[in-house]
């Protein structure tokens, strides 16, 4: 009985497609923040392709035998042929596994499935974050830890969207489908019904954003472009004390507010600062690619006549 199992571990070793050392897999081990409470996740994880298990029956010295999960689902075993894998969990393939075995060798068998290196329990950050990677799924994970796994967004260059790649519950070789999540809904307005489970085999990518400001231009301290911030919006007072407020001689009264229409054309709103930053009136919420001039000294004013003229406001990139 003892040669007929080494036997039968020794085929498996020298089967095509098997060795005794595991393939090295990319990884990184998620932060605290990765491993968070949420419903709708399974506690324990199917298996998948790519995942290397080691199989062994209690009570059998040295009878132990890796296989991984192939791209059609199965593993291969001496004597058993192909085994579906993919879709059980590794208490589901023990008992498979123990109704498969010849009793005339082996009675009332106790399998053991561990699972070595969860391939298929892995997913991935790319894009604007600060350490994009690939990760391993311990517990739940929701697409804030996993992002937050990857050292969060980078600020200065994320988008507003992320595009998860999922191929999760699919046939083998279908075709991944795609879901888009409104980053700026999740994490400045808190919408949590947008924090989606991640799921293996998932790609998380944040896309780089475009380049989009606000400009403020006139009697101010510093004018110029400001670059236009994911986590929120900027209001009318804010972007003035970006651009290093007004100056003495900045006629309060006399500012104005350029935005382009959806129809392409340029409206010029007149605006009172000080009545603005005095709280006389409310503030007003810019929006991307706006342009605030403000009016004063002669030479400052040059600019306006340029404001004034500028068919299309996009053309204002200059001032960056």
């Amino acid at each position: 009985m003892r040669a007929i199992l080494i036997a039968l571990l020794s085929a498996l070793i020298a089967a095509p497609g098997f060795s005794e050392e595991p393939a090295p897999v990319a990884r990184m081990a998620p932060g605290p923040s990765a491993v968070v409470a949420a419903t709708g996740q399974p506690a324990e994880f199917s298996l998948g392709a790519g995942d290397l298990l080691e199989i062994s029956v209690a009570g059998v010295e040295d009878f132990t035998l890796p296989a991984r999960v192939g791209a059609d689902g199965t593993i291969r075993l001496p004597f058993l042929g192909n085994v579906r894998a993919e879709g059980l969990t590794p208490g589901q393939l023990e008992e498979n596994l123990a109704d498969l075995l010849d009793p005339d060798y082996v009675r009332d068998p106790q399998v053991l499935v561990v699972l070595k290196e969860p391939l298929s329990r892995m997913y991935s950050v790319l894009g604007a974050v600060k350490k994009p990677g690939q990760f391993e799924i311990i517990g739940p994970v929701t697409l804030v830890s996993a992002i937050a796994a990857a050292g969060g967004l980078d600020y200065a260059s994320a988008g507003t969207t992320a595009v998860i790649q999922r191929s999760y519950g699919l046939a083998p070789g279908a075709r991944p489908y795609s879901i888009e999540v409104d980053l700026r809904k999740l994490m400045a307005e808190g919408n949590v019904t947008l924090d989606l489970p991640v799921m293996p085999g998932d790609v998380i990518g944040v896309p780089q954003r475009e380049a989009q400001a606000v400009y403020v231009i006139g009697d101010v301290g510093k004018p110029g472009a400001f670059e236009w911030p994911l986590e929120g919006e900027i209001s009318l007072s804010r972007a003035l004390a970006m651009a290093g407020g007004p100056t003495k001689t900045a006629k309060m009264k006399e500012a104005w507010l350029v935005r382009q229409a959806p129809d392409g054309s340029v409206e010029r709103t007149a605006v009172n600062l000080g009545d603005i930053l005095k709280g006389k009136k409310p503030d007003i919420a810019l929006r991307p690619e706006d342009m605030i001039y403000v009016s004063g000294s002669t030479a400052k004013s040059i600019g306006w006549g340029f404001v004034n003229q500028a068919p299309n406001i996009f053309t204002w990139g200059l001032l960056r």
